[in-house]
């Protein structure tokens, strides 16, 4: 199962880098699929018959992009590929039954910050490094540094100290935060925005504290943090975000062509650079976040 799954996996994304935006989210989402498969066979988590991956896991109703590609929902399910996934992983799923929309997906995926989608939400992925670690009587501060934060999150912040709060609580591994400065410097490597410098509680020295903060994304060095969706107790998993995106895009491609057409018209859709961006990425995105949760799965 592992290595077949790997196979396809490959041959789709292969396809998927050779075919234009038509069809990749098609292309792209099953090679994702059976990357989940090589994934669940790799997982030290998985016991008995677990591990043997079943249906996606996600679902539509009623799908309708008439009103906007942030408005289009999806349903994860509490049985299937995707859950199964979260379960190798170690990691929380998305809530069974409730739907959310491409809008609120679309910002957790960090490569979509320097393109956003038109209507979409404002809690997402945010780039963020430990700068140093502070001492202060028996007590140890995290200062973080965090990119891009949304420029109307500081404009509230500014007239409403509470707004800023209620945006820091979708991430759970900033809460106990002791204060917040917005800098003027634009995050022009993540999109346009504002960086916020903020002091949390340390866990130790500062590879541990940044290990306990943040969720490492393609890499050791590149960390972000993460909000929860729903219920969940802990931030998101990157891949999570991405499967529920890519089935969103790919069965609109599939059973609306006409407009998924429409949608990726470079010329006449707000829609379709956003689009493009994110498709151009998941080609090479994917299979290096496969990769690591492979042998994340796995164990050492």
């Amino acid at each position: 199962m592992f290595v077949a799954s790997l196979e396809q996996a490959q041959q789709f994304t292969e396809a998927a880098a050779a075919a234009g935006p038509a069809t990749r989210p098609v292309q792209i989402f099953y090679a994702l699929s059976q990357f989940g498969r090589a994934i669940s066979a790799a997982s030290t988590l998985n016991g008995g018959a677990d591990w043997r991956l079943k249906a996606h896991g996600i679902r539509t109703e009623k799908l309708d992009a008439g009103n906007g590609l942030a408005s289009v929902g999806v349903i994860p399910t509490a049985k299937g590929s995707l859950p199964g996934v979260a379960q190798a992983l170690g990691v929380a799923s998305f809530d069974a039954g409730v739907e959310l929309t491409l809008g609120v997906l679309w910002p957790l995926i960090p490569e979509t910050r320097a393109v956003p989608l038109p209507g979409g939400g404002t809690i997402g992925a945010l780039s963020a490094s430990v700068t140093n670690i502070l001492s202060e009587g028996m007590e140890n501060w995290a200062r973080l540094q965090l990119l891009p934060i949304a420029s109307g999150v500081s404009a509230q912040a500014q007239t409403n100290p509470a707004a800023l709060d209620a945006f820091l609580a979708h991430y759970p591994t900033l809460q106990g935060r002791r204060s917040a400065d917005f800098m003027q410097t634009p995050a022009v490597a993540w999109g346009v925005g504002q960086e916020l410098q903020i002091f949390v509680p340390a866990v130790g020295a500062r590879p541990m504290t940044e290990q306990a903060l943040t969720t490492s994304y393609r890499g050791q060095s590149d960390r972000f943090v993460f909000p929860a969706v729903g219920s969940m107790a802990g931030p998101v998993h990157p891949l999570l975000a991405w499967w529920a995106v890519l089935f969103g895009l790919s069965i609109l491609a599939r059973y609306e062509p006409e407009h998924w057409a429409a949608i990726i018209d470079i010329d006449k859709s707000m829609e379709a650079n956003a689009v493009e961006n994110l498709l151009e990425h998941a080609v090479a995105v994917v299979p290096h976040l496969a990769l690591l949760a492979i042998q994340e799965a796995s164990g050492p």
